[in-house]
């Protein structure tokens, strides 16, 4: 294999591909970034068997070739040639990588060892817009558990039907629920996609608002986004019916602009944020949250106006699982509802808004 190409090309290639690389395997051979010559273009792979990412890049191809190159040194060191022609050839024992007058070589990894990288040639199962794919996936992944003793709760729930794409995450303590529409929908499904896989497929979206088709198929889903492809298996099993956990009446509502709300949960939860609980408290009246923290270093106040409908209420939140949500709405004004001081409260917009959040209090003695 012989190839000549742009620095910084091969530098954003391999940066794309290599977090699908495996850091923790009992396999070395999910550390290797696969490279494939060919016809004016190289091609850059890798998976760690639950997700797979394949970036092609125009380069001058002397000579076809595959090989395996050892992924974290790689990417690395070709982070910092970002400037240079770089020229790559192999054996395929050994890559040596030539700049100006400089030059290193890695032992490859073996070929014959690693898995085919998963590209699904079905039609997309439907299509949505980039910006609303990115807010699905900014207001639903926060919320999925990292535990793995319930390996569905570290996905998201994506129920699709008709013109309408609904995603839940839920990790016992909060809840997210995110509506969008979708274009070209083929059939109605559900699937339960790792919340991993989709922070990076988020990381993979553009800046404009290009539709984005989703393949979902044999047990996977995949997306194309320009020279970049990228699969994860889903996950198996039930996912928690969710609808029973989502209060059907409430005693009150209250209605306060969102920036100032998440400012001063900020500001409070500073006092707490290294105790176990991160506890804050909601005092709830007619006009105003006050919203306290308190330990043995001191205590902090802050009031924002509101607007309530119902009785008053004190209720107490881990003021991290409250910054989330805050963080995470798009919308200046929201509408918290309580159905009392032990139950849930539910997060939504004040007008007319695609999510809705949950968070659990916690319980005071």
């Amino acid at each position: 294999m012989k190839l000549i190409l742009d620095g910084l090309d091969l530098a954003d290639a391999v940066a794309t591909v290599s977090r699908a690389t495996s850091a923790r395997t009992i396999n070395p051979i999910l550390e290797g970034i696969k490279l494939t010559a060919k016809g004016g273009e190289l091609t850059l792979s890798a998976t760690d068997l639950e997700v797979y990412t394949k970036k092609t890049i125009r380069a001058d191809i002397k000579q076809d070739g595959e090989v395996i190159v050892p992924g974290r040194l790689f990417a690395d060191y070709v982070k910092k040639l970002e400037k240079s022609q770089i020229t790559i050839t192999s054996d395929g024992a050994t890559v040596v990588i030539n700049h100006g007058d400089n030059v290193c070589n890695f032992q490859c990894l073996m070929i014959e060892e690693y898995p085919d990288i998963v590209t699904l040639k079905a039609k997309p199962h439907f299509s949505i817009k980039s910006e609303a794919l990115k807010d699905l996936i900014a207001k639903t992944t926060f919320s999925a558990s990292a535990d793995d003793a319930r390996p569905v709760l570290k996905g998201v729930l994506c129920e699709i039907e008709g013109e309408k794409i609904t995603a839940v995450a839920l990790d016992g303590f909060r809840l997210s629920r995110v509506t969008k529409t979708i274009a070209n929908h083929k059939e109605d499904l559900k699937v339960i996609i790792p919340a991993r896989s989709l922070d990076e497929v988020r990381k993979l979206l553009a800046d404009d608002n290009g539709e984005i088709n989703i393949v979902i198929e044999n047990k996977f889903f995949q997306i194309n986004i320009g020279n970049t492809t990228f699969a994860s298996r889903l996950i198996d099993g039930e996912y928690i019916n969710y609808k029973q956990i989502i209060p059907a009446s409430f005693m009150a509502d209250v209605v306060t602009e969102c920036a100032g709300f998440e400012e001063a949960v900020s500001r409070a939860g500073l006092l707490v944020r290294s105790d176990r609980i991160n506890l804050v408290t909601l005092k709830v009246a007619d006009k105003t949250i006050l919203i306290t923290s308190t330990n043995e270093i001191g205590k902090i106040n802050e009031r924002v106006p509101a607007s309530l409908t119902g009785k008053d209420m004190t209720i107490s939140f881990n003021a991290k699982y409250l910054f989330d949500v805050l963080r995470n709405t798009s919308t200046d004004f929201i509408k918290l509802s309580f159905s009392g001081e032990l139950s849930p409260c539910v997060i939504t917009s004040a007008k007319e808004g695609d999510f809705l959040f949950l968070v659990l209090p916690i319980r005071m003695n």
